[in-house]
C-alpha cells in the first residue's frame, strides 16, 4: 500500500483517519501543520518505509510520541492533547541540543522554515524580525521559490504602516520638518514634496523654510527650486528665532521647513529637535532615511531621533525613504520601518522634481525587496550547509525566543491585570502532590489578602450547582473602575446562611453593592436597604411581578419599558448592540419595597437582528446609570459559567490529578481572567490579546474561550521551560 497521506483539521481528526484506513497499529512518519490544518504521512504495519521517512519518523516519535502512537478513543472537543504534548515537544528541543553537544546526528532541519529564513536575510531583513515573522506564522510556508516571496511579502506588508494616500496630508498643511543625517537628500525631498503640493494647491499657499547654515550653498539651493516652483524661500539663522518665523508665514496653507543635517551621534542633535518642537507652532516631524545605509545604521539613527523627539515633548510618527535607486537592498530599511513602527509616507529615488517622490507602495517596494539580482556577500546563510554549532544555536535561540515572548507577555499581565501574580503561584502548586495541594493553597491565600482601595461590587453565583458541575460558581468582583477581579473565593468555604455571607463580603470585600443570580428574599433586602447596600439580580422572562396595579410577567411589560439607550459590548466574541430599558414594579415577595424591572435587548450591529432578551431586577432606590453600567458589565461576563466548566475540564485533562479546591479556584481565575481580557478597552489590552493568541498560534477572532485556551498555553509553555531549565 506504501506511505499514505491524512490531512484533518486537527491532530485527532487526523489521527482518526489514520486508525480507520490503517488501522490501530500504524506508523506514524511525519505529522506539520498545512493551511488545511494537520497533514500526517503514515504507513501500515509491516510495510517498509523508505530509509528517510524512517528517521524522520524516529525524530518525530522523539519529539511527540503521543503522536506516534494510537490516541485514546474520547476526545474533549479542545485539542487538549496539545498542552499535554508541549511539555515533550520542548523536551526534544531540548534532547536535540543534547546530542549537538554530544556529536550525535541531529533531527531533520524544518526545510521550508529555513527557506524562507535564508530568502529574508538574504534580502537584507534582520534575524530578528525574521524570526519574529516566522514564529508568528501558523500555517505552513509554501516550498517553490514566487510562492515564498508571495508569503513573505503579504505577510510583511502586513506589518508595514504606509501612507495611503496623501490629499488629507496636503490639504490639511501646517509646518513639516523635514530631519536626519546629512546627506540623506533632505533638501531635493523638500523640493519634491514643495512640488506635490503646488501642483494641487498652488504656489501661494506654499512656504520653504531652511535652517542650514552650515553647508556651502544650502540656501542657494533651495531657493532656486523655490523660484521654479513660484514659491518663496526664507533662511533661519542659528541664533534667529523660529516661531517669530513661523508666525510671520500663518498664511500659508503648507511650510516645509528643510533642517541641518545631523548625525545620530551629534550632541546638537536634541537642541535642534527642541527648538522646533518648542512653541506654539504645531511642527510636524517627518524623518528622512537614506535606503542604501546599513541595517545598524538606520536602526541607530531611528532610535535615536525617536528619543530625541520624546525628550523635546514631541512625537516622530512619519517617514520618507530617498535613494532608493541606489540600494542594492531595500531589506535593511523596510526592516527598520516595521520594528519601529514608523509610517512610511513617501519614497524617493532620482533627482527629478517632482516625478522622483512616490506615495509609498507596499508591494512595489516589497516585491523589490524581495528580489535579489545578486547574492549577498554579507547575509548568513542558514540551512542545509549550517553546521552543528548553527543548528545549537538555532535551537538554543528558538527556546530563548520563546522564553522572552512568555517573559514580555507575564510582566504586562501582572502589570496590568491585579492578582495575576496570584494565579500564577496557584498554578505552580499542581506539581505537588495532591494530598498537600488544598493546604498550600490555604496558605497562599492567606498571605495574599484582597488589596482594596475602594468600594467593590460582589458577584455572587447561583445556589444550585453549574450546569454539568457538581460544585457552585465561586464568588467574584468588580472593583470600583468596573474591572473584573480575577481572584475567586470558593463558595463552599464561605460562612452560612445569606446574611453571614453579606457581612463577610462587607468585610473581606468591602462591598457596596451586590449582584444575584436570583432575587434576595425578604430579610436579605431589607438587610440591604438598612445598610445603604444596592442590589441587582437576574431574573426570568415568566418572573411574576405588579406593574400598575396588575400582576403579569415580565416579558408582557418589555414594551412598556422607558427607553435608557443602547451600547456597544462584546458579547462571546463578537460585538453586539445592546439597548436596556427599565420600569418600576413591586413584589409580592418584598412588600414595601421600591424595585425596578430591567430589559435588555441584545442585536446584532448591522442587521438590527435580535439576538436575545435579557432581564433583571433591581434595587429601586439606587441610581438607574450606576445599574445600567452593572448590567453592561454583567452581561460581557455573562459566559463565566461555562468558560469556569471549560477550564475545569481542561485541567483534569491536563494536570492529572488534583485537589479540587485548587482545579477550581485554577478555573475560575482563568476563567475570570478570559472575560477581563476581553472585555478590557485600555491601550495595553488589545497588545496583551494579540501576544496571547501570537503565543497560542492562532488568528482567529478573538473570543473569551480563544483567550482562555491561550491563557492555559502560556501557563503550560511556561511550566515546561523552567522545569527544563532545572533539567
Amino acid at each position: 500500500m506504501g506511505v499514505q497521506r491524512f490531512v484533518g483539521a486537527n491532530s485527532r481528526e487526523a489521527m482518526h483517519q489514520v486508525r480507520l484506513v490503517l488501522g490501530e497499529d500504524a506508523l506514524i512518519l511525519s505529522s506539520r501543520s498545512v493551511e488545511q490544518g494537520v497533514e500526517i504521512m503514515a504507513v501500515a504495519d509491516g510495510e517498509p518505509a523508505p530509509l528517510s521517512p524512517r528517521r524522520a519518523a524516529a525524530a518525530y516519535a522523539r519529539q511527540a510520541p503521543e503522536l506516534a502512537v494510537p490516541a485514546p478513543a474520547a476526545q474533549a472537543p479542545m485539542p487538549a492533547n496539545d498542552f499535554t504534548a508541549l511539555g515533550e515537544l520542548l523536551r526534544g528541543e531540548m534532547e536535540q541540543m543534547r546530542q549537538l553537544l554530544k556529536h550525535q546526528q541531529p533531527a531533520p532541519v524544518d526545510e521550508p522554515r529555513q527557506a524562507l529564513l535564508r530568502d529574508l536575510l538574504a534580502s537584507g531583513f534582520s534575524h530578528c524580525l525574521s524570526q519574529e515573522l516566522l514564529d508568528a506564522a501558523p500555517v505552513a510556508p509554501p516550498l517553490d521559490g514566487p510562492g515564498r516571496a508571495t508569503w513573505l511579502a503579504e505577510r510583511l506588508g502586513a506589518r508595514l504602516s504606509v501612507l495611503a494616500d496623501d490629499t488629507a496630508l496636503l490639504e490639511e498643511g501646517g509646518v513639516i520638518a523635514l530631519v536626519g543625517p546629512t546627506g540623506v537628500g533632505k533638501t531635493t525631498t523638500t523640493a519634491k514634496l514643495a512640488a506635490r503640493f503646488v501642483m494641487r494647491h498652488g504656489a501661494g499657499g506654499l512656504a520653504l523654510v531652511t535652517t542650514d547654515s552650515f553647508r556651502i550653498g544650502a540656501h542657494e539651493q533651495l531657493r532656486i527650486y523655490a523660484e521654479l516652483l513660484g514659491g518663496e524661500v526664507h533662511a533661519l539663522g542659528a541664533e534667529d528665532d523660529i516661531e517669530q518665523l513661523l508666525a510671520s508665514l500663518a498664511d500659508k496653507r503648507l511650510v516645509i521647513i528643510d533642517t541641518v543635517g545631523m548625525s545620530q551621534r551629534d550632541q546638537r542633535l536634541l537642541a535642534q529637535i527642541k527648538r522646533l518642537a518648542n512653541g506654539d507652532s504645531l511642527v510636524r516631524l517627518m524623518l528622512v532615511l537614506n535606503a542604501a545605509s546599513h541595517g545598524d545604521t538606520l536602526d541607530e539613527v531611528v532610535d535615536t531621533y525617536r528619543r530625541a523627539a520624546v525628550s523635546a515633548g514631541t512625537r516622530l510618527r512619519d517617514c520618507i525613504i530617498s535613494k532608493c535607486d541606489e540600494a542594492p537592498r531595500l531589506g535593511p530599511v523596510l526592516d527598520v520601518l516595521i520594528r519601529h513602527d514608523l509610517r512610511l509616507n513617501y519614497s524617493a529615488s532620482g533627482q527629478q522634481v517632482p516625478e522622483d517622490l512616490q506615495l509609498a507602495d507596499p508591494a512595489q517596494l516589497l516585491g523589490q525587496a524581495l528580489t535579489r539580482e545578486r547574492p549577498s556577500l554579507y547575509s548568513a546563510q542558514p540551512g542545509a550547509a549550517a553546521g552543528k554549532g548553527q543548528q545549537l544555536d538555532t535551537l538554543a535561540r528558538n527556546l530563548l525566543g520563546h522564553g522572552r515572548s512568555l517573559g514580555t507577555l507575564r510582566a504586562s499581565l501582572h502589570q496590568q491585570v491585579e492578582d495575576f501574580g496570584l494565579l500564577e503561584s496557584a498554578w505552580q502548586m499542581a506539581e505537588l502532590a495532591p494530598a498537600d495541594q488544598g493546604q498550600a493553597l490555604a496558605r497562599l491565600l492567606a498571605a495574599a489578602p484582597l488589596a482594596v482601595g475602594s468600594a467593590r461590587q460582589a458577584l455572587w453565583g447561583a445556589e444550585r450547582p453549574v450546569v454539568g458541575a457538581t460544585w457552585r460558581m465561586p464568588v467574584l468582583s468588580f472593583a470600583a473602575d468596573g474591572a473584573l477581579s480575577i481572584r475567586p473565593w470558593l463558595a463552599h468555604q464561605l460562612p452560612i446562611g445569606a446574611r453571614q455571607r453579606l457581612d463577610w463580603s462587607a468585610a473581606t470585600l468591602q462591598a457596596s453593592s451586590h449582584v444575584w443570580a436570583g432575587c434576595p428574599g425578604r430579610d436579605l433586602a431589607q438587610r440591604l436597604q438598612q445598610s445603604g447596600q444596592a442590589w441587582l439580580a437576574g431574573a426570568q422572562r415568566g418572573q411574576r411581578v405588579v406593574q400598575g396595579g396588575q400582576a403579569c410577567n415580565l416579558a408582557q411589560l418589555a414594551e412598556r419599558g422607558q427607553a435608557h439607550g443602547f451600547q456597544a459590548l462584546r458579547q462571546r466574541g463578537r460585538w453586539v448592540k445592546f439597548e436596556l430599558s427599565h420600569l418600576p414594579v413591586t413584589l409580592a415577595a418584598l412588600p414595601g419595597q421600591p424595585v425596578r424591572a430591567w430589559f435588555g435587548t441584545l442585536r446584532h450591529c448591522d442587521s438590527e437582528q435580535v439576538l436575545g432578551q435579557r432581564y433583571w431586577l433591581a434595587d429601586g432606590n439606587a441610581e438607574v446609570a450606576q445599574q445600567a453600567a452593572s448590567i453592561g458589565r454583567l452581561q460581557m461576563c455573562e459566559s463565566l459559567p461555562s468558560l469556569t466548566l471549560r477550564a475545569w475540564n481542561i485541567l483534569g485533562e491536563r494536570q492529572g490529578p488534583l485537589h479540587a479546591e485548587l482545579r477550581l479556584f485554577l478555573a475560575a481565575a482563568l476563567a475570570a481572567c478570559a472575560c477581563r481580557l476581553d472585555q478590557e478597552d485600555a491601550p495595553w489590552a488589545p497588545v496583551v490579546r494579540q501576544q496571547l493568541l501570537e503565543l497560542y498560534g492562532k488568528r482567529r477572532v478573538c473570543s473569551p474561550l480563544l483567550l482562555l485556551e491561550s491563557l492555559l498555553h502560556m501557563l503550560t509553555s511556561r511550566a515546561a521551560l523552567a522545569g527544563l531549565l532545572h533539567e
